[in-house]
């Protein structure tokens, strides 16, 4: 490895000076050659050898440069650029017979567009006297191995399509290092460009809506991915749809436009179909690469960013592929495996939304607050932005459009037979959400906080019945009270007023408890909780349990309640000693084993000094407190403190730091805590996993004892000691070097969690 990657260093330095070089030329100027060989001597073979090629490139290239170089300067806007998309004939183009250069069989009359993954220009093919869009690979471009495998990538996705409403390719090849492929001229318009002229008819600012508008607008293009071709805004075309024909249309006659445009995108949706049967996602649907010619006919456009059938080399995990404003929930993950034909009809149906609106699904200042907006908010319905828009179409565009691919159309074919259905007036497929619908899909997003919840109403459901039956019997009481009163003296209707205060208190402690519901609802939504471990989740909700007892303490004096309240108390801190006691404890009667005193290197003065100590500790543990249960629980947070002291009195900082790496190394639930998780830095991914371990380990270790106690042992270690290699193999290198630094060295054999019955032994 450490031979391969300076190889490499080098392969990449070259690249980039060649990167410099062919950039200087393409930006018209003529790069002194002696220099950079001078510069650069160990590149100097490769690098003559490369120039030795520069007179046959720039006779290729110099036409290309020159009506480049013109272009460059005129304003793009960089959502409408669309492969094979060229406006027709206008008022200053080349006469017929002219020509700005030639690449093989074509020549090239005029360029049309330009970005990232290409030029496209308006050509003729020579042999065939056949005009052509000819898309040829920039030589910055094919210089990088990853955007000329994209470039044959898009030729080979469109080249496998032959359907009525897809740009079909003719030709692909290369031509004195020059990559092209032509294909199909269309005369007509994108419908980014449509939707530009309509925005400008309804006096929308472009700045605020259009693809095109400044650093700010919420269409960002990700170019390293490939994202969207680039094209030079030409003149308006003279044989497409008028645009101002369509916006009078939309202004007047808004039923025809919103028809028009559902027909448009029904034919889109046929041809994905297609796409999709052959094994072909496009990955990259929008307005700019839906194309409409003179005649009203729609074309699907640009499969640079196409996935093909069983062909997963172009995309790395996590690299975001398509344009953001487009891109569905699942795409903008960035997990090739999530993406499927569903994402087509996603950003399908996005493409609907903003024909039907004027305005896309989500805005935001950055590509980053789009992506937050897409993962966290559901889409404004298109009625409460246009109240003209039929019902129907609207419930087609949010079915689309869900967030979940489940929830979207099963297909293009069932997302077009929908649309057929809304044009041909008959009732649509699609349903909207209902109430019960939307809740399901919040549980299936938030199940933590849901079953957070769940766990919150039982206990304020308690609370609930608590208090009823306290009113119930407070009724009872009163009821009592003013039977006696009637034969009763002064202190007996002193008595009834008791009670009736009595009463008022109750209903006053009814209406408290449903004021905690929302205290316990807003605690679980600060806490998040999601399957957390038992203790932590007992001490959350003990801890608003007493805040509830102290409120209603404070308002009244009930001997009842106070006793309720310092149980409550007493509990809360136990719970809160019992956390950190027992990993104390069982850390200190490790060093009763003779591996743990072997390892920890203790004197034999250590050991003398510590026995006394450790034999006391198992006295006491052995011996519950009379009268109560769990006595050697409560016994072991009371020793806690003492114990520190003596030991630490006895073993020095090395050995006692050395001794609980040795601990954390032992099978067990103590080793993979919250806090270690929290010290590692895991996912939340990774900790939903550990939770998950731990459950089944704690279900494997808790059989009904059908065997020995050391039997019983034994089971627990083997069952946490697989489910910590479990957790181990679950964690990145750098997690797991933090592991190593915190645990040390790997503990001897013979070394295991304390057991009574070893100790009763010896």
């Amino acid at each position: 490895m450490a031979e391969e990657r300076p190889e490499a260093d080098r392969d990449d330095r070259l690249n980039e000076i060649l990167l410099a070089y062919v950039e200087a030329v393409e930006r018209g100027e003529a790069p002194d050659l002696k220099p950079v060989l001078d510069a650069h001597p160990e590149h100097a073979a490769r690098l003559t050898a490369f120039f030795a090629t520069r007179d046959r490139l720039d006779r290729v290239a110099a036409p290309l440069r020159a009506i480049a170089g013109a272009d460059s300067r005129r304003a793009r806007d960089p959502d409408l650029g669309a492969t094979g998309f060229a406006p027709p004939p206008a008022p200053g183009r080349p006469a017929p017979g002219a020509e700005i250069g030639r690449v093989g069989d074509f020549r090239l009359i005029r360029e049309v567009g330009r970005g990232g993954m290409g030029v496209v220009y308006e050509a003729e093919q020579v042999s065939l006297r056949r005009r052509v869009a000819l898309k040829v690979l920039p030589f910055a471009a094919a210089i990088d191995p990853r955007h000329l495998q994209r470039f044959r990538n898009e030729a080979q996705a469109a080249a496998q399509l032959h359907h009525t409403h897809i740009v079909p390719v003719f030709a692909v090849g290369a031509e004195g290092g020059v990559h092209f492929y032509a294909m199909q001229f269309i005369d007509g318009q994108s419908l980014a460009q449509l939707l530009a002229d309509l925005r400008r008819a309804g006096g929308r600012s472009r700045s605020a809506h259009s693809p095109g508008g400044p650093p700010g607008s919420s269409e960002v293009h990700l170019e390293p991915t490939g994202a969207a071709d680039r094209t030079a805004r030409g003149p308006q075309p003279t044989g497409a749809i008028p645009s101002a024909a369509i916006s009078a249309e939309r202004a007047a006659r808004r039923r025809d436009y919103f028809r028009r445009v559902a027909d448009l995108i029904r034919q889109a949706a046929d041809a994905l179909e297609y796409a999709h049967q052959v094994g072909v996602v496009h990955r990259d649907i929008k307005p700019a690469n839906l194309l409409l010619d003179a005649t009203g006919r729609l074309w699907v456009a640009d499969f640079g960013l196409a996935q093909i059938r069983n062909d997963v080399g172009l995309t790395a995990t996590g690299e975001l592929v398509g344009t953001v404003r487009y891109m569905s929930p699942e795409q903008a993950l960035g997990t090739p495996g999530l993406v499927d034909h569903r994402s087509d009809i996603y950003s399908l149906g996005a493409s609907l939304y903003e024909l039907l609106t004027l305005s896309p699904v989500f805005t935001g200042e950055d590509s980053r607050g789009v992506l937050h907006r897409l993962a966290e908010e559901e889409p404004s319905a298109p009625r409460t932005l246009d109240r003209a828009i039929p019902a129907e179409l609207e419930t087609i565009v949010l079915k689309a459009i869900a967030k979940g691919p489940a929830d979207r159309y099963a297909s293009a074919q069932e997302f077009a037979a929908d649309l057929q259905r809304f044009l041909n007036d008959r009732p649509i497929l699609a349903r909207r959400p209902t109430l019960a619908d939307r809740a399901t899909k919040w549980v299936r997003r938030h199940r933590g906080t849901a079953l957070a919840a769940v766990l919150v109403l039982l206990l304020v459901s308690a609370g609930l019945a608590v208090s009823t039956a306290v009113i119930v019997r407070e009724h009872a009481g009163t009821k009592a009270a003013l039977g006696r009163e009637r034969d009763a003296n002064e202190r007996e209707r002193e008595r009834a007023r008791e009670a009736a205060e009595q009463r008022a208190a109750a209903e006053d402690n009814y209406l408290r408890t449903r004021r905690a519901v929302d205290l316990f609802v807003e605690l679980s939504d600060e806490e998040a909780l999601d399957f957390p471990p038992l203790a932590p989740l007992r001490q959350r909700l003990l801890e608003a349990a007493v805040a509830y007892y102290q409120e209603l303490s404070d308002r009244r004096e009930d001997a009842a309640l106070r006793k309720g309240l310092d149980a409550s108390l007493v509990r809360l801190a136990r719970l809160r000693e019992e956390l950190d006691a027992f990993n104390e404890v069982n850390t200190v009667l490790l060093l009763d084993q003779p591996a743990v005193q072997t390892e920890l290197k203790l004197t034999p003065d250590q050991v003398g000094r510590l026995a006394p100590v450790l034999d006391r500790l198992w006295a006491q543990l052995r011996a519950p407190v009379p009268g109560q249960k769990n006595g050697p629980r409560r016994q072991v947070a009371d020793l806690v403190a003492a114990l520190r002291r003596e030991v630490g009195a006895v073993v020095t900082a090395a050995q006692d730091r050395r001794l609980r790496e040795l601990f954390f190394q032992l099978p067990g639930p103590h080793v993979f805590g919250t806090a270690l998780l929290d010290a590692l830095g895991l996912t939340d991914q990774q900790k939903r996993e550990v939770r998950r371990i731990h459950t089944e380990a704690m279900h494997a270790s808790m059989r009904p004892p059908d065997d020995s106690r050391e039997d019983r042992y034994d089971r627990f270690d083997e069952a946490w000691r697989e489910a910590n290699a479990r957790i181990v193999a679950l964690l990145t290198p750098p997690q797991r070097a933090r592991l190593a630094e915190m645990t040390g060295a790997p503990a001897p054999s013979g070394i295991h969690l304390p057991r009574p019955s070893a100790q009763a032994r010896k």
